[in-house]
């Protein structure tokens, strides 16, 4: 079993750099097949064959945003906080559903007042954006549970998953790479704990054994 490298050490560090480096060299090569396809494209009558070259662009194209993406996991979180009302954070929070096709039914609930909270807002929707799209890949296509709420001077998120069968969360966000797929690297998931903790947060995730629910928490300082 592959063992991933300690981050104490400063292999992992080293690991995160050479993946960037990586990544913008191959994007740097896809952007000059663009240009050529672009090219091509200009010099092709059309029909099938201009068809055929739009549809390579297009490829190439998604190709590079997903080295961006994974990229992006990669490095270190760096927040911009600002002083945001918790209810407007929330609404953040349903603004994601937008991205996501199909996107998940969700049930919303908030109690929430005049609370403030200091994060930088466009690193959270794309937190709420992983939390909604892990659940809509991995749920049971019941409507989900989203609330917000103070709870001893915090503001708390939650997102209440059903669940046919108890899960397993005591590795949950731990490490990259813990479960990958065509497509999925294992990352979402450890990168928004990263950043919710560079805003000074906690994510946890729990199953809820008398409702049957994983309960996904994100805390934030009040």
């Amino acid at each position: 079993m592959m063992r991933m490298p300690n981050a104490s050490n400063g292999s992992w560090s080293h690991l995160a750099q050479f993946i960037r480096q990586h990544t913008h060299d191959v994007r740097n090569q896809l952007n000059g097949l663009d240009l050529e396809a672009a090219l091509l494209g200009d010099l092709v009558p059309s029909g099938e064959a201009a068809e055929s070259v739009a549809r390579i662009r297009a490829q190439i194209r998604r190709a590079g945003q997903e080295l961006r993406a994974l990229a992006a996991k990669f490095a270190d979180p760096l927040p911009t906080p600002a002083l945001y009302a918790a209810g407007e954070l929330f609404l953040i929070c349903q603004d994601q559903l937008a991205a996501l096709d199909p996107a998940p039914v969700v049930e919303w609930r908030a109690t929430l007042g005049s609370e403030q909270v200091n994060v930088d807002a466009a690193l959270f929707a794309e937190v709420f954006r992983e939390l909604l799209a892990n659940a809509q890949a991995f749920g049971t296509g019941a409507p989900l549970h989203a609330a917000a709420r103070v709870e001893d001077g915090d503001i708390v998120f939650e997102l209440r998953e059903p669940q046919p069968a108890s899960i397993e969360t005591a590795s949950w966000g731990r490490a990259p790479f813990a479960s990958t797929r065509p497509g999925h690297h294992g990352l979402g998931l450890w990168w928004a704990q990263r950043v919710v903790a560079a805003n000074g947060g906690e994510l946890a995730r729990r199953f809820a054994t008398e409702t049957m629910e994983l309960v996904t928490t994100l805390r934030l300082p009040g």
